[in-house]
């Protein structure tokens, strides 16, 4: 039996992590606790560290995080004290209990302005082009300072809430029931990434025999720009507006973003896991909904 805590609980993963947990066999008997911003803020190290000593986990996943780039951009000092202390309260908690760290990070650590065939790999260095950016990758600096207790998950392009104002995909379905075409960037590409595979990705890692430590990429199949993944949903809707194409430079985006931030997941695939194709996991998306 083994205890989980889960920061971020009632985010877009931390809520699928939850119930991936619930509903595996291997992890249904689990104890698992999850806090959220309701709790306490991730950046009061003295409210992290007592939530975690008195729980005393096995393993801490944080998704807590602070995701909104051009917040991030227009407010740095708020993308500080979440992104990079609130991992580091976590990292001090865990060394203080022994629990191992699983830490969510992301594809905008690359500058994407040219990505290895295949795409970046764990190894590739970090080149940020936004205060979000920066943040997750400080994150991950503070995350591997635990050593071989701690794992960096880049992932990428989530989808699969229940809150339009942070899912593109959901935005788009509701857009387009209510007759308004979605706009969506034509020019932008990286892998859509279902939460719901990435929560079933993340039970794997928990139930390996053997820890998998220092960066690991985790993401759907498939690249693509969120304009490809709004004429997929009309295949599915033919209902809907077809979406309009929109360009980067159209967004008045305050914050960088990378154009081609495609991850290699070759060393998932080494562990013994895929994730099926964006598309795949899109039709179940819809067929959730």
């Amino acid at each position: 039996m083994a205890r989980v805590y889960v920061t971020g609980a009632d985010g877009m993963l931390g809520t699928a992590l939850r119930r991936a947990l619930a509903e595996d066999p291997a992890t249904a008997h689990w104890t698992v606790r999850g806090v959220s911003l309701q709790d306490f803020d991730i950046s009061d190290a003295r409210a992290v560290a007592d939530s975690v000593e008195a729980f005393r986990p096995d393993v801490v996943v944080h998704t807590a995080a602070h995701a909104v780039v051009d917040d991030c951009e227009r407010d740095p000092a708020l993308a500080l004290r979440v992104n990079v202390a609130g991992v580091r309260n976590v990292a001090h908690a865990c060394r203080r209990t022994g629990s191992r760290l699983v830490s969510l990070s992301s594809d905008y650590v690359f500058d994407g302005a040219a990505p290895p065939d295949g795409g970046y790999r764990e190894d590739d260095l970090p080149s940020p082009l936004s205060v979000y950016g920066v943040t997750k990758a400080a994150g991950e600096r503070v995350c591997a300072l635990l050593g071989d207790r701690a794992l960096s998950v880049r992932t990428s392009w989530l989808f699969g809430g229940e809150d339009a104002r942070v899912d593109v995909v959901l935005a788009a379905l509701r857009s387009g029931a209510d007759g308004a075409p979605a706009a969506l960037v034509h020019d932008q590409y990286s892998r859509p990434t279902y939460t719901e595979d990435l929560a079933r990705a993340l039970v794997f890692l928990l139930t390996r025999p053997e820890p998998v430590s220092g960066t690991l990429h985790i993401a759907n199949a498939g690249t693509a720009s969120w304009h490809d993944v709004g004429l997929a949903l009309r295949e599915l809707r033919p209902h809907l507006p077809e979406p309009k194409p929109l360009a980067m430079t159209e967004c008045g985006f305050v914050g960088g973003r990378p154009r081609d931030s495609t991850l290699s997941t070759g060393r998932l695939t080494a562990l013994g896991l895929t994730l099926p194709h964006w598309r795949d996991a899109l039709e179940r998306f819809c067929a959730r909904l």
